[in-house]
């Protein structure tokens, strides 16, 4: 292994997953074409080297940044030209993100911040552009007749440093004339790599799923490579906490059914990228070269230098939808985790949003307990580490302990990284978690100062932060601002439709206004997407509350039970039931959940259970106070001393 410093190039077909959708034949032989004909032939004909091709894009490196850059242009250039034939909806981009960084070299791959920059500013490209690094800009504006239009600095996630990006683009503006730099003719041997390799291929198999490496240094790749150069290589190791979403399988065989499907996987592959901090989910253009094939976990997590893998099935039939999904790990074929579940056929997008919502919570946190573990054993942590045995903490059913045990984690973490936006979320978590479940008499006001403060930083790090967006519309909530936290849960929403958290929170909030059937609607949402979420208990609790407001106290003592065994440490649920069973004669049960009160507290009375209570009350509804006013009667009549 060698470190050097290289030009880096990553490249990928925009809206891969749609076009596959509506011509799935055809835009893969289109790709694969664009691929052997076009990118090799470019990349080697500038003196560059493919490290690695996957099926809707691929990795490169040169020695020389103008030639990486040259490169980049005569791609979008020829693709474009290639395009002119078909429909605006069908055309192929390619976005395309070039960085020059030192990396490590193992001879067949290459590691490091340089690629990961790379990768990450050819998510800012847009489809058929060019994003590049300030390191690549200094080398060629002064050569090159090109404009770079400065995009400032862009916080790139899992990279800890700000990196200032510039768009690429001609100096005149013009579409038709945006990549004419000097362009140049392909000799003898770039032609040869590309026969080359198509021979190479088509000996394996065919293009199949275009999964290959071109192997040797830049100075090789001049003349005609032997087909043993294009053989599959892999590092031995998996990257850390690294998961590939395979295309699901639809059992029910209805061509017309494969875009549902199909938008499953895109949207998990997405929601996990989004969810698991310092993770590596591989892009969904390349998980889709998997579809229709016979899965092994074991070949697959070689191939990707994947630890988990994620597979799953759906078959729609009549009125109901079947889900099936499985976490495997890759290197021993173990299945981790598994679900199975049903849902009614409804509005499509609809249903989309709940089962995604259901899989990828599942699924995050199921991974995010395992690499806690993992994260445990680490002789060396690091902010990662942290971060995830802290997230491990806070997910599980809240407690005075868990609380400051996650403090404490992601005070660690935050020794390391003092900007990690994971563990700045997660600190303000904690926070937030003391004042609304009313763990202390004293100290909510800094509490929740010290929570608006943490959140306001992670949020101008990333203001996408779904963590961070969540515990904001807490917040609102905690100051009694409950319009303002509706409206916040609903940004969540938004932007993660299957996420049972903002469901809650919004029935949570129309509680307080005193808007109960609306409440309930919500709280259903929640436990509808969220059956076996951890967090379900709150919501559970809070339907309990609605149902004794409503009159049904046969259905608030159910749900409230349930509430209390999923967990056993939330002092409101008892103190509820207890309230109940006395309102109803019920004076043995009463004392009973009462008991469990003094369990948890055994200071407790009804002017301190009340003076905690989760929100200013002289902000809820005249409604809601009056409510407020049976449960505390209830509580009078189970015993609970007044003071």
């Amino acid at each position: 292994m060698k470190r050097k410093l290289t030009t880096i190039m990553c490249a990928d077909v925009a809206g891969y997953s749609r076009l596959m959708g509506r011509d799935e034949e055809g835009t893969h032989a289109r790709v694969a074409s664009l691929l052997r004909d076009l990118l090799v032939p470019a990349v080697t004909g500038h003196a560059g080297r493919i490290v690695k091709s996957t099926g809707d894009g691929l990795l490169a490196e040169f020695g020389s940044v103008v030639e990486g850059v040259r490169c980049a242009a005569s791609i979008q250039r020829d693709t474009a030209e290639r395009n002119a034939p078909y429909p605006s909806d069908r055309h192929i981009a390619f976005r395309i993100g070039i960085n020059l960084g030192d990396v490590i070299d193992d001879g067949d791959d290459i590691y490091g911040d340089g690629v990961n920059v790379a990768a990450r500013l050819e998510g800012l490209a847009e489809p058929g552009g060019i994003v590049v690094s300030q390191a690549v800009s200094d080398h060629v504006q002064q050569t090159l007749d090109l404009h770079f239009e400065a995009l400032g600095e862009q916080r790139l996630k899992n990279i800890e440093r700000p990196v200032r990006a510039y768009r690429v683009c001609a100096k005149d503006g013009a579409a038709s004339s945006r990549w004419r730099i000097g362009r140049q003719r392909f000799g003898y041997a770039a032609q040869a790599v590309a026969a080359a390799l198509a021979l190479a291929l088509a000996a394996a198999g065919g293009f199949g799923g275009l999964d290959y490496l071109v192997s040797g240094s830049t100075e090789r790749t001049r003349s005609a490579p032997r087909p043993s150069d294009f053989l599959n290589a892999r590092p031995a190791g998996a990257v850390p906490f690294s998961i590939v979403v395979l295309p699901f399988s639809n059992l029910g065989g209805e061509p017309q059914q494969d875009y549902f499907v199909d938008g499953i996987t895109e949207s998990l592959t997405t929601d996990l990228s989004r969810a698991l901090p310092g993770s590596f989910v591989v892009a969904r253009g390349t998980a889709f070269t998997y579809k229709g094939k016979p899965i092994d976990a074991r070949e697959i997590g070689h191939d990707l230098n994947v630890r988990y893998v994620l597979q799953g099935s759906v078959l729609a039939g009549g009125e109901q939808v079947r889900v099936n999904a499985r976490l495997i790990e890759a290197t021993s074929n173990t299945e981790l985790w598994a679900d199975r579940f049903d849902k009614k056929r409804q509005n499509v997008l609809e249903i989309q949003d709940q089962i995604v919502g259901r899989l990828s919570r599942a699924v995050g946190l199921e991974l995010v307990d395992i690499e806690a573990k993992r994260s445990e054993r680490a002789s060396n942590p690091t902010a990662i580490d942290f971060v995830m045995r802290g997230q491990a903490v806070v997910n599980r059913p809240a407690s005075p302990q868990r609380m400051i045990e996650g403090r404490s984690l992601f005070q660690r973490a935050l020794e390391f990284d003092p900007d990690n936006v994971d563990a700045l979320a997660g600190l303000a978590t904690t926070y937030v978690f003391e004042v609304l479940n009313s763990y202390y008499e004293d100290g909510r006001e800094q509490r929740l100062k010290d929570g608006m403060g943490l959140v306001q930083h992670a949020l101008t790090l990333d203001p996408d932060h779904i963590v961070a967006l969540k515990i904001r519309a807490a917040l609102y909530r905690a100051e009694g601002e409950f319009d303002e936290a509706i409206a916040a849960s609903q940004v969540v929403i938004a932007q993660n439709p299957g996420e049972p958290w903002a469901y809650k929170e919004v029935g949570l909030n129309k509680l307080y206004l005193g808007r109960f059937e609306e409440a309930m609607e919500w709280f259903e949402k929640a436990n509808q997407i969220g059956p076996r979420d951890p967090s379900r208990w709150i919501w559970l609790s809070a339907m309990g509350r609605v149902q004794f407001f409503l009159g049904h106290n046969d259905d608030a003592t159910r749900l409230l039970r349930l509430s209390a065994e999923a967990n056993p440490n939330d002092t409101q649920a008892y103190a509820l039931l207890a309230a109940i069973y006395a309102s109803g004669g019920r004076q043995d049960d009463a004392k009973s959940a009462l008991s469990n009160c003094y369990r948890l507290r055994p200071e407790l009375t009804i002017k301190r259970f009340f003076a905690d209570w989760p929100v200013p009350l002289q902000a809820t509804s005249p409604e809601y106070r009056r409510q407020h006013e049976r449960f505390r009667d209830g509580l009078r009549l189970a015993g609970m001393p007044e003071e």
